[in-house]
């Protein structure tokens, strides 16, 4: 499976429609025995992966993290519980989220334009502009592109961005648009991301931040393309002195658990919330994929015929990430990698 930088639509649906195909095995009634240390161990061996943390949910609940290989080939550290990778599109989850709690508490508002109180010069259409909300970004329909000018620190970039679409009619995935709907929410809120996060997820996620500094004790992976490649490693580029809501999210496999365990009990959102973030709101199809596919409030969620999976991908080229959950039973996963073929581990662990 080949997929594009940045937790591109590709790399989140290609990852989910993978898993879903294969009906979630590793999580089926007949699934072989939990995944433990040398399981792991070996399968790292096999697909040449430096590294990979991993959590099952069951109910809901999150299990033992499962770690094995290196969190950096030069100094063979490990990688232990509280090792962080880059989440990269993971983040998206977890922004959506907090962008839900603002919205129950008013501070916030899901349908009110954002020009209406946020300049964006760097959008070409502004009568387009007009029209993006809140919502619209959560369901990657404002037809903003993915990226512009990707080669300048979001923070400096000036670039004009030229749309794809017209705001609301049509899916668009867009990195740009989330970090433009960060901009909106530290405005209304007077706080920064990483502020916002700590004050609203610190206590489930304590070891994961969206920016420098990190938390004590954590241990910083390396990401490589392959294990048997270290001279293409490199330190951990995601978490800078800014926060970045599309992708900067660094984080420990046990915190993201725990994070898709909040979702998936519906904890600290209205029901009414729960259920729409959890809900297919704008179609988002996946060539090949044998179920429908779409977009609630920052998840993809899958239609399996009476149940509904939701979850995420990640791709930040050297580190490859996958989180989810069945609806039905909340049996689920969470798997983080510092490798490119990381991806082939993630296909593996969720294919027959």
């Amino acid at each position: 499976m080949t997929l594009s930088r940045e937790g591109c639509a590709a790399g989140a649906l290609g990852a989910l429609a993978v898993w879903l195909a294969s009906a979630g095995p590793v999580l089926a009634e007949d699934a072989p025995p939990p995944l433990d240390h040398a399981a792991l161990s070996a399968l790292l061996e096999a697909y040449d992966v430096a590294g990979a943390a991993i959590v099952e949910l069951a109910g809901c609940e999150p299990g033992p993290v499962v770690s094995a290989g290196y969190a950096d080939l030069d100094t063979s550290e490990r990688v232990a519980p509280e090792t962080v990778f880059e989440a990269a599109s993971l983040s998206k989850p977890v922004f959506a989220y907090l962008v839900l709690t603002l919205a129950d508490e008013g501070l916030i508002d899901l349908d009110q334009p954002l020009a209406a109180s946020l300049d964006y010069p760097r959008i070409s259409d502004q009568q387009a502009y007009g029209a993006m909300t809140p919502r619209m970004i959560l369901t990657h329909r404002t037809g903003m592109p993915n990226w512009v000018d990707e080669a300048t620190p979001f923070n400096k970039r000036t670039a004009p961005i030229t749309l794809l679409a017209e705001p609301g009619e049509a899916y668009t995935y867009s990195g740009e648009a989330f970090q433009l709907l960060q901009l909106y929410v530290e405005q209304e809120t007077g706080q920064s991301l990483q502020e916002i996060f700590a004050e609203r997820l610190g206590a489930d996620m304590p070891m994961s931040a969206f920016a420098r500094p990190l938390p004590a004790d954590i241990s910083e992976s390396r990401g490589y393309r392959r294990a048997s490649a270290p001279e293409t490693g490199r330190a951990m580029t995601n978490v800078r002195d800014y926060a970045m809501a599309s992708g900067s999210l660094a984080v420990t496999a046990q915190d993201y658990a725990r994070f898709l365990s909040l979702v998936c009990r519906g904890e600290g959102l209205a029901p009414a919330t729960h259920a729409e973030m959890v809900s297919p709101l704008e179609d988002a199809p996946e060539d090949g994929a044998p179920f429908p596919m779409a977009y609630g409030l920052g998840w993809i969620v899958a239609d399996m015929g009476g149940d509904s999976f939701i979850g995420h991908g990640g791709n930040n080229g050297n580190y490859r990430s996958f989180a989810g959950y069945f609806a039905s039973s909340g049996d689920g996963i969470v798997v983080l990698t510092n490798s490119e073929s990381g991806q082939a581990l993630i296909d593996a662990l969720i294919s027959p």
